[in-house]
């Protein structure tokens, strides 16, 4: 059994349509923000903890090593001041990721936009798994297996 972080948030949307809620996800990392930054944007620290990287100029494929999506996913990047934001549109979907510095903590704040709230048990612990996977990562630990992730919808229904 994998040991897994704390949940994400199902949240209204609400700045788009009442009928959408977000997923929001907070990790903290005893890192420096430039290390968090570049295990989530570097090409060679990607494909140790998510998949091979392929692509350029904004627009690139993952394909990861394991887990809930099979198949390469497409990226294209739209907003990107390092170290502390990135947006993105995966595979249709639009994910926001902010990295602060508070002392020695690199705090993660990871949003995924626009759900129907009926996907949300579905695609929360997706983002949980890939959350981990990225702590583990950072921390020198075992990579936690998808197998373990899909009895979580429930949380977040």
């Amino acid at each position: 059994m994998t040991t897994m972080s704390t949940l994400g948030e199902v949240r209204p949307e609400h700045d788009r349509d009442a009928d959408l809620v977000l997923l929001h996800y907070l990790r903290s990392f005893r890192l420096p923000v430039l290390d968090v930054w570049s295990a989530c944007t570097d090409r060679g620290q990607l494909s140790r903890w998510l998949g091979p990287v392929a692509g350029g100029n904004g627009n690139l494929t993952v394909e990861l090593l394991e887990g809930p999506v099979p198949g390469p996913l497409a990226i294209r990047v739209d907003h990107c001041v390092a170290p502390h934001e990135l947006v993105i549109h995966l595979d249709g979907c639009i994910l926001e990721l902010h990295l602060t510095q508070v002392g020695v903590l690199t705090n993660l704040e990871l949003v995924r936009r626009h759900l129907c709230p009926a996907d949300a048990p579905d695609i929360g612990p997706r983002w949980q798994y890939l959350l981990d996977r990225l702590t583990a990562y950072l921390e020198g630990k075992p990579l936690p297996s998808w197998s373990d992730y899909p009895p979580l919808a429930s949380e977040y229904q």
